[in-house]
């Protein structure tokens, strides 16, 4: 009698353990704060009075690039790559997108 339960406890612990979570490692679309930024974009980056303002524009070359995306924080690298800033979600004011008219 406890080799049969011992054999089917033992199948039910294998079976839980190969099931994966689902969803475990998918990249899921970004919401909220940071849903117009994206890693590796470029970027303005301004500071006024400790709050930071984010501009972006497509398709133009500005002075800081994304490299960091959190869920509270970013972090961006200058042009020259030499200055890492991590930036938490209460110091920024904005984050700007600028679309220029299609001609």
């Amino acid at each position: 009698m406890n080799r049969p339960l011992f054999a089917l406890l033992l199948a039910a612990l294998f079976t839980l353990g190969s099931i994966t979570a689902t969803g475990q490692g998918q990249d899921r679309p970004r919401r909220g704060f940071f849903s117009a930024l994206q890693e590796g974009q470029s970027i303005t980056l301004r500071e006024n009075a400790g709050r930071y303002e984010i501009t972006l524009m497509a398709n133009v070359r500005l002075g800081h690039r994304v490299i960091e995306i959190g869920t509270d924080y970013v972090v961006v690298v200058d042009a020259a790559g030499v200055t890492e800033t991590r930036i938490p979600i209460y110091s920024i004011k904005s984050i700007v997108r600028i679309r220029l008219p299609r001609e």
